[in-house]
């Protein structure tokens, strides 16, 4: 199976950036199809129509990679329509400004209530990557493909200030009666080289709770690193070791084991968003323990009152009280259906 980036050509560095994270992971370049790129498109010689046209009759895995350039081509369009009768494996990826409630998308061959996300979606991206692990051979370093998207996000980032920049009215100015305008690529040139690969962790951190972002498990991680001040986690080999003392925790607290058992995947998201970086390697150079970034970890014994209020509010919905409450609350199945149904009477449905 090859994958097929189906894409406007005004879409072009999305796409590249899009490439270099595939390639990144594992996907081999036999295994790409990208117009835009002579490494992976059309072989000379070929005729272009024939040429796609046996690529997606192969069934190939694709890529939509929608935005409002896409629905203005009528060779996209004609790409989608060709792909989505054969019913092809795909994934509908959204260029940062499009806007799903175009008139285009909603009337488009793609169903629209199917589930497809922005390219700066860092956990989607995650679930991207696994899905992929089902038909081509993704590299088992957790910390390549961690590194991998980490880029890709801060890559895409950057493209995404450089449009916005373009789309901005052109600045004209004056200088001894001689009127300037800035070409949109000098304006691009500015802003990519202007724009800085450093992450203001912290704030990204605060931005993600206080807009319910991040999901009880991941809440009562950050809870569980401040009662505790273990800003070292342990994971690879020793992740049960840190399982065990989260479990002991739990109970203390008397809440659920949420966390324990979420362990693993709610440390993958912490790493991808990059709130944990690698604090000890094996002698095989596998992770085996991260710790909080510092510019993080010192402001966890110090965070603003709405922040706590948060975190507290995940380990109070699932304290064992509260769980068992709602559990007692719930409407039992003869009170909805009566006792015929469950002493062996009709279904009542």
């Amino acid at each position: 199976m090859k994958i097929f980036i189906s894409h406007s050509s005004k879409n072009k560095v999305y796409g590249e950036a899009l490439v270099d994270l595939l390639r990144s992971v594992g996907i081999k370049e036999t295994e790409i199809t990208f117009t835009s790129n002579t490494a992976y498109g059309i072989p000379v010689g070929q005729n272009i129509f024939n040429w796609l046209k046996s690529q997606i009759t192969d069934k190939p895995f694709v890529i939509y990679l929608l935005s409002e350039e896409y629905y203005q081509s009528i060779a996209c369009l004609n790409e989608m329509g060709a792909a989505w009768v054969i019913e092809n494996k795909h994934a509908a990826i959204f260029t940062p400004n499009f806007n799903l409630s175009s008139k285009e998308f909603q009337s488009g061959a793609l169903d629209p209530r199917e589930i497809g996300f922005y390219i700066n979606d860092e956990e989607r991206i995650v679930s991207f990557i696994d899905i992929l692990k089902e038909d081509f051979e993704i590299t088992n370093s957790h910390i390549i493909i961690s590194q991998s998207i980490r880029k890709f996000l801060s890559q895409i980032n950057i493209l995404k200030s450089s449009t916005d920049s373009v789309r901005k009215p052109v600045s004209i100015t004056h200088s001894n009666n001689t009127i300037k305008e800035k070409s949109e690529e000098k304006q691009i040139e500015k802003t990519v080289s202007n724009s800085s690969n450093q992450v203001d962790h912290y704030s990204k951190f605060t931005d993600l709770i206080l807009t319910g972002k991040l999901k009880d498990d991941e809440l009562i991680l950050i809870q569980y690193i401040a009662e505790t001040c273990r800003y070292k986690l342990k994971t690879g080999w020793q992740e049960q070791q840190e399982i065990d003392t989260i479990e002991a925790w739990e109970d203390i607290k008397e809440i659920e084991h949420l966390l324990s058992r979420n362990y693993a995947s709610v440390i993958k998201k912490f790493e991808v968003r990059g709130f944990l970086e690698v604090s000890a390697l094996t002698a095989s150079d596998n992770v085996k323990e991260f710790k909080l970034r510092d510019e993080i970890s010192k402001h966890l014994l110090d965070l603003p009152e709405d922040i706590l209020e948060k975190t507290k509010q995940a380990v109070d919905n699932n304290s064992i009280e509260t769980v068992n409450n709602f559990h007692k609350d719930s409407p039992k199945i003869d009170d909805i259906f009566g006792s015929k149904w469950t002493d062996g009477g009709d279904v009542p449905f």
